[in-house]
């Protein structure tokens, strides 16, 4: 019975790290044109095809050969070639430590309104230094799914 039990639980663990994986892909993503100060290392959007109403959440691993104390991060989602949303945050706010200097994570979290038209979107990311110095700029591909839809049955 032991037995059978751990091999329930390996089953289960494998079972969850496949959902995981397949809930958090690298994202298509490319440099707006210009030269950057910090690159760019990885891209992950959470989960890999949002769903309006619901929560996303973008990570973004870079390296900057600098210290920044701060700064802001200018979002503008654009559909179509339409900008639709632009948001202003302060970047310390979306980094996970700052000040940064080397390696950094930016961690996004945003609920995606109930109204978010479904298709091909971009996001477009610049972050700037509190010199408003441009560090670096970024265009991501999201493709939104549709609200999820309750269907409920009622009885005449």
């Amino acid at each position: 019975m032991a037995r059978v039990a751990k091999t329930w639980a390996r089953v289960l663990v494998l079972a969850l790290g496949f959902l995981v994986a397949a809930q958090a892909q690298a994202a298509k993503w490319k440099y707006c044109d210009g030269e950057w100060e910090a690159r760019i290392m990885n891209a992950t959007v959470v989960p890999d095809r949002p769903r309006a109403g619901q929560e996303i959440n973008v990570l973004i691993d870079g390296e900057i050969g600098r210290l920044v104390k701060g700064g802001e991060l200018d979002l503008t989602v654009l559909f179509h070639k339409i900008p639709v949303h632009k948001e202003k945050d302060d970047l310390c706010d979306r980094l996970e430590s700052c000040p940064a200097n080397g390696a950094f994570t930016v961690n996004a979290k945003q609920k995606l309104p109930p109204l978010t038209l479904p298709g091909n979107h971009e996001l477009k990311i610049t972050a700037k230094d509190t010199e408003d110095k441009d560090l670096v700029c970024m265009v991501l591909d999201l493709n939104i799914k549709g609200p999820a839809l309750a269907l409920r049955w009622h009885k005449p």
